[in-house]
């Protein structure tokens, strides 16, 4: 089993010099928010709702590239553009199958992180 580490979260610490509380307070709205912002992509895409569905993906990359997990925000990114300009839509459900592979971890890390502030 893999180690869970913390989050750099090199620009909010920067942004709100280290406040433990904003910073906690942001993980919390993190993991509050973007749970049922994933479950409604995952809705939009099953449907064929490809607009819903990328606006979707757009407000939960954001979420992901404001706490500096890039890797997951440029796989919301792929998704977004696709559903977007409704191009290769037929790839989207192999992109959201990427990024739910590491989804789970990566909630294990914000929450260890909260933790650990």
């Amino acid at each position: 089993m893999s180690t869970i580490t913390q989050l750099p979260l090199i620009d909010l610490r920067a942004s709100f010099d280290n406040d433990k509380d904003i910073l906690a307070s942001i993980l919390g709205m993190f993991m509050e928010e973007v749970p049922e912002d994933y479950e409604l992509l995952k809705q939009h895409v099953k449907t064929g709702d490809y607009t819903a569905a990328g606006m979707q993906a757009h407000k939960v990359k954001s979420s992901y590239r404001t706490l500096g997990i890039n890797d997951m925000a440029s796989i919301l990114q792929e998704i977004e553009n696709r559903a977007k300009n409704n191009e290769d839509v037929h790839l989207i459900n192999s992109l959201l199958e990427q990024f739910n592979q590491n989804y789970n971890q990566v909630n294990e890390q914000i929450l260890y992180t909260k933790e650990n502030l």
